[in-house]
């Protein structure tokens, strides 16, 4: 059985191939042939959520205690290796010192609280 998700992954595989048009014509069938044309709207919420996931994943998130210059954003950039990516900043108080930021579902931790907590611990090991 075939559900709308696995037909959802099925198009957007399909619509970046050398020419798409004839792929994507060649699905319809299938699914005309299959009787799964009553699936469209739920792969069509599949791969509006799919891309939603992609997208966001390709944003650059940083927290900070305080805006960071344009060189700072330059410099996490080059760590988290996000240097095309969009830049998000949010101001939070929490935030001790340093940064912390996520891209590509990696999350990158330079807080000061992070490296106090990674300091205690070694000394608790010795």
């Amino acid at each position: 059985m075939t559900d709308s998700q696995t037909l959802a992954h099925t198009v957007l595989k399909i619509a970046t191939k050398p020419n798409s048009d004839k792929h994507i014509d060649a699905f319809i069938n299938y699914l005309k042939t299959n009787n799964l044309q009553g699936l469209l709207p739920q792969v069509i919420n599949h791969i509006h959520r799919i891309t939603l996931r992609q997208n966001e994943s390709e944003i650059l998130r940083i927290r900070s205690k305080y805006q960071l210059s344009e060189l700072d954003v330059q410099y996490i950039q080059s760590v988290t290796a996000a240097k095309d990516a969009l830049v998000t900043q949010h101001v939070d108080e929490t935030v001790i010192g340093g940064f912390s930021a996520t891209y590509a579902g990696y999350m990158y931790d330079g807080s000061l609280q992070n490296q106090v907590t990674r300091l205690k611990d070694l000394l608790i090991k010795s």
